[in-house]
């Protein structure tokens, strides 16, 4: 069989796909499945934001995983390849969490996680008898060594640092989050259980890469102490750098932040959300405390990690000025990166539910809710005057002045200063020019056709 694996795009308001001319980083996920796909068969991969779909090749099975701002997309991509009667498999994020809604796009729809069944599905494909639904009665262990196949992915569509022969490579360490935050999908799709990757076979990926800089997709990346450990000592034998999202509770073992700069962390994503405790405790991510997040910020410097918060806004209890409050908040602690996101109650997440049996969704347009969008109806203010500050505080952290004070706090605070000043020196205009065009900084790709 030719097998053609597919991560989608997202609709623009006029009905089209967004292009890319590059994008960021390549599809992990459809890397993992491409190597779990028996040798005698053939796997193409696509990545839609860049590469055009050649909708008229000779596919025997396609396979689309998307999240839910790029669902649409996907459904539009699954119901051209079902017109020619080649059978659609569906799964990721969105498809886990509405199955029944996905299964009308699609011949068949694999819920959770996909790597115990993949080579089930593809059996069942290969005899013309697959099932409506598959799905793991558990999350899978993650003991086994599977190397995801970079080979058959153009891995020139994807930015890279000059100098460099490949791009950022994404790998996962461990998967699944203890906490319950309702606003979080991630926990609901991997389980609220704690599983870890064996450090050889982390090794073995690191090495198969042959990247110089990592992405760590792991929720947090320090959520288990003693594996964190081992994993950074690892790591730094390797000579790369990488990134990766963490919560702030690894302030309650601060000398991981010394081993993972050590190790090569040159940033750190850390999921803020709110300056407002009771906000916090609304959403039950209590865990965050506001009183502790200058010291987490200076440790984080201090360490030589550059801190990236990311913040939410439209959580209720919130304060009615959030957006001036944060824009001073990250001056005076000198933070040159923030990413800013709308509150998306996503389908399948208890803030889902409880909006849903409140009336307060406003918008089942599933692409608009790509954090940009105020897809329910806010406390205390309209949905238009949420959508306008967010833009504000965005237009705000890419002013001119702004953007000359970000990044020299960033080289300020990174251990290799000199990269520093070449990351800001490009990522700082490309914000401010996809925030010029209502596109969020950190979505989408590189030069929107």
């Amino acid at each position: 069989m030719h097998i053609l694996l597919i991560n989608p795009s997202y609709l623009q308001g006029n009905g089209s796909a967004a292009k890319y001319r590059k994008a960021f980083l390549p599809p992990l996920s459809l890397a993992v499945l491409a190597a779990l796909v028996p040798p005698e068969h053939k796997v193409s991969v696509v990545n839609d934001l860049v590469e055009k779909i050649d909708f008229e090749g000779a596919y025997d099975l396609v396979g689309i995983t998307s999240m839910g701002m790029h669902a649409p997309r996907a459904y539009q991509i699954a119901d051209q390849f079902r017109r020619r009667t080649i059978p659609v498999v569906m799964g990721g994020i969105h498809a886990s969490m509405l199955p029944e809604e996905a299964a009308q796009h699609a011949d068949s729809v694999v819920i959770g996680e996909a790597e115990v069944i993949w080579q089930q599905v593809i059996e069942d494909a290969e005899k013309g008898q697959l099932k409506k639904y598959y799905k793991q009665d558990k999350p899978p262990a993650l003991d086994k060594t599977v190397l995801p196949r970079w080979d058959v992915m153009n891995l020139g569509i994807y930015s890279r640092r000059f100098g460099s022969s490949r791009p950022m490579m994404p790998l996962f360490t461990t998967r699944g989050c203890p906490h319950a935050c309702k606003f979080c999908v991630a926990s609901k799709f991997h389980g609220r259980s704690f599983r870890t990757r064996p450090i050889d076979v982390v090794r073995q990926e690191i090495e198969g890469t042959k990247a110089k800089e990592l992405f760590f997709v792991d929720d947090n990346i320090a959520a288990q102490e003693d594996y964190s450990r081992e994993l950074f000592r690892m790591v730094r034998k390797l000579n790369v750098r990488w990134m990766s999202q963490i919560s702030t509770t690894v302030l309650q073992k601060p000398d991981l932040l010394e081993l993972a700069a050590a190790s090569g962390c040159f940033y750190l994503i850390f999921g803020i959300e709110s300056l407002n405790q009771k906000s916090l405790n609304s959403v039950h991510k209590g865990f965050n405390h506001v009183t502790a997040y200058e010291e987490l910020i200076e440790r984080t410097k201090r360490a030589g990690i550059v801190p990236i918060l990311s913040f939410i806004f439209g959580l209720d209890e919130g304060i009615s000025d959030q957006f001036r409050v944060t824009l001073e908040f990250l001056r005076r602690n000198k933070v040159g990166f923030a990413t800013f996101y709308i509150l998306t109650p996503s389908p399948g997440t208890d803030l889902y539910q409880e909006f849903e049996a409140d009336g307060r969704i406003s918008e089942v347009d599933w692409s608009l809710y790509d954090g940009t969008h105020a897809v329910f109806k806010p406390e205390g203010r309209s949905q238009a005057s949420l959508e306008n500050g967010f833009w504000e505080t965005y237009r705000e952290m890419f002013t001119l002045h702004s953007m000359l004070r970000n990044s020299w706090w960033n080289i300020r605070a990174s251990n290799a200063p000199f990269s520093e000043f070449w990351r800001n020196l490009f990522f700082q205009p490309l914000g401010r020019f996809k925030v010029s065009k209502h596109e969020h900084p950190y979505s989408g790709g590189i030069s929107r056709i």
